[in-house]
């Protein structure tokens, strides 16, 4: 027997019989019946007749099987369907309406899920997220006014061996542009501590995250695609790892795409590419700042590292040479406020 014929041999084992197989499987057993009526002696016509009253109509036993098997409510079902059709035909206005209705409702319905599963159901998409936060400066004399304050590499360094602290990232978002096509296209990058990939914890889609080894001799020219941007400029090519994307008229190799939950940094802007913070252009400045985000020791509060972190950033502020550091040096604190603005645009 051929595999086909054995596929179709089981299927038809299996599957419902259809209307006419119950009706032709009906009349053989009632003509069967019949013929043994008229060998117990009764008339053709009085054993037809007898039949017909002993094991009813083929529409019956049709209804009767297609309800022991539980067809029939898919029959029912079937039906209100071609009648509610049918009603909407012959009242266009009013199916209009319906139909309306139905969209905005189910619109309606869906943003404020969409909106709940993102502020409350639908966790960050960081590993220890309950632990990340952003530490800002706030004014004493204005406590809603904060600001977050950019380190250089010596004070990141300190601040990442707080006490309080179990790990730090730095990022710095950018105007880039993609060049090499017909038309060059403006993005936006972020360059990340190249630990980004550990402090984040989230396993890239494709290809490999950023890591210390990229720093390595001044720093790599690898990129990370954002999922959106690798959709929208590659078409989501599976093969896109390995391939160059050039960057402000610099060759970059792609070396891994994040998944579509990871959205870093709403508050900033997310992100179309990632690269290594060690590529970041100095201009001349005498140090390269990065805003640090931190993660806290597991059991650590916010309360106890307000207290061990204050005197750090008080010491950042006092010796910043911008006027405004020193003006918001009266408090600091670890602020999460960043973080829940970024949850919030997390798919």
């Amino acid at each position: 027997m051929s595999p086909l014929a054995a596929i179709r041999k089981l299927w038809y084992s299996i599957a419902p019989r259809t209307h006419s197989d119950v009706e032709e499987e009906f009349r053989s057993t009632l003509d069967a019946y019949q013929e043994d009526l008229v060998r117990q002696g009764l008339p053709e016509e009085e054993a037809r007749r007898k039949a017909r009253i002993d094991l009813g109509q083929p529409a019956v036993q049709n209804e009767t099987y297609r309800d022991a098997v539980g067809l029939r409510l898919f029959d029912e079902l079937g039906g209100d369907i071609r009648y509610g059709l049918r009603a909407l035909r012959r009242n266009p206005g009013f199916a209009a309406v319906a139909v309306l209705s139905l969209a905005l409702g189910i619109g309606a319905t869906t943003a404020m899920f969409s909106l709940i599963y993102a502020v409350l159901l639908h966790p960050f998409p960081y590993a220890g997220a309950d632990r990340i936060m952003n530490p800002v400066v706030i004014d004493q004399q204005h406590p809603a006014d904060w600001s977050w304050f950019p380190l250089s590499k010596a004070q990141f360094d300190d601040l990442r061996l707080a006490a309080p602290v179990d790990s730090a990232l730095g990022f710095n978002n950018t105007a880039m542009e993609i060049t090499g096509g017909a038309l060059p296209e403006d993005i936006q990058g972020i360059y990340l501590t190249e630990n980004a990939g550990t402090f984040f914890g989230v396993r890239p889609l494709l290809g490999r995250n950023i890591e210390p080894s990229d720093a390595e001799n001044g720093g790599h020219s690898v990129v990370v695609l954002n999922y959106r941007f690798w959709q929208r400029h590659f078409g989501g090519d599976p093969h896109v790892i390995g391939q160059t994307l050039k960057i402000d008229h610099a060759p970059y190799t792609i070396i891994g795409v994040m998944p579509r939950s990871f959205a870093f940094n709403d508050s900033t802007g997310v992100g179309d590419v990632f690269v290594p913070n060690s590529l970041m252009p100095t201009f001349n400045l005498p140090f390269v700042a990065s805003i640090p985000w931190i993660k806290l020791r597991p059991g650590v509060t916010i309360a106890a590292a307000n207290a061990a972190l204050e005197p750090i950033v008080r010491q950042f502020c006092a010796t910043a040479s911008r006027p405004l550091s020193r003006s918001l040096a009266s408090r600091a604190a670890a602020h999460h406020r960043a973080l829940r603005a970024a949850k919030l645009a997390a798919p």
